[in-house]
């Protein structure tokens, strides 16, 4: 759910708070399943974990179509999307495999969940929106548009309310982070006043999914966006929420293995919580990191007017 590219936006922003933000609200839903406990919801199905990654969509859908529109060009962008979600994870696959074997837990057979990291079948989705958008932006000067537009007609066929195609769910977040971005208009408050009104009658018919849609990227854009001294802060010790999302299920579910599931939620959620923020603090700094500082970079007459934003 994240790249690193240079958009000219605005100096300081919340984006980072706002990817640190989505990925402890899976870290806290998660917390919850991963000892057998009912996830709460924060609107008819959805859980607050699936709320986090709706954020990441729609960032990602926002500054990876930035990415796109500073630099063109198909083969720099995929080596920027690989640079950023590879290294990472070639580390953090053998790393919690290797850890899970020697504690004798691989499997977790006692555990209400068994998968070594659930939180990974976000990733190729994530990935099919960056190639749907290449796609798109090799046939196209406005790419969000077209891929808006097939997303929304993937939508419409499958029939999401029953649930089926999630690559047509994500899409839409993500495709709807994409036109913010190509049409700054969509941004004014007068629309956004109209996309909340439009959710809301979509939500009370129980069209929830599409509700969310219209609401969830235009708020996380427009706070995004802000410059606010506490949210923007939140960056001082590195992009920390790629790691905290590949590495925050596999110590949840090490912790509730080892002290059990009757152990109280905040008592496991006290001692995988820091686990994992460390855990990504070195992700990011020793791997993450560095491989961003061998992604292209866009020409220089771009990059010369443009400011680094890091997603």
């Amino acid at each position: 759910m994240h790249g690193s590219l240079k958009t000219s936006l605005i100096t300081g922003n919340n984006f980072d708070a706002l990817r640190l933000i989505g990925a402890l609200l899976v870290v806290f839903s998660h917390q919850f399943a991963l000892s057998g406990r009912w996830e709460p919801r924060f609107v008819g199905n959805h859980s607050f974990g699936n709320l986090g990654v709706l954020i990441f969509f729609s960032i990602s859908g926002y500054l990876v179509t930035a990415s796109w529109m500073n630099d063109p060009h198909l083969g720099r962008f995929a080596v920027r999307r690989l640079a950023r979600l590879l290294p990472a994870l070639a580390v953090a696959m053998p790393c919690t495999f290797a850890i899970v074997s020697a504690l004798g837990l691989l499997g977790f057979p006692d555990n209400a969940h068994h998968k070594l990291n659930g939180s990974l079948w976000t990733i190729p989705f994530e990935v099919a929106c960056y190639v749907l958008l290449a796609l798109m932006g090799s046939i196209s000067s406005r790419p969000a548009l077209w891929l808006a537009i097939a997303i929304s007609t993937s939508f419409a066929i499958t029939g999401l309310q029953t649930g089926t195609s999630f690559i047509a769910y994500f899409g839409l977040f993500f495709g709807m982070g994409a036109l913010l971005r190509t049409y700054p208009c969509l941004s004014r408050p007068l629309v956004s006043v109209l996309f909340c009104v439009v959710a809301c009658a979509l939500i009370a018919i129980n069209q929830t999914k599409l509700g969310l849609a219209f609401i969830v990227p235009p708020l996380t854009i427009a706070v995004g966006r802000q410059s606010w001294p506490l949210l923007r802060s939140a960056g001082r010790l590195g992009d920390l929420s790629y790691g905290i999302y590949i590495y925050a299920w596999p110590v949840q579910q090490i912790t509730v293995a080892l002290l059990g599931s009757d152990t109280s939620y905040f008592g496991l959620l006290s001692v995988s919580l820091p686990m994992t923020v460390v855990l990504a603090y070195l992700s990011w700094h020793l791997v993450e990191k560095v491989a961003l500082r061998h992604k292209p970079a866009p020409p220089r007459a771009k990059a010369a007017v443009d400011i680094e934003v890091a997603t």
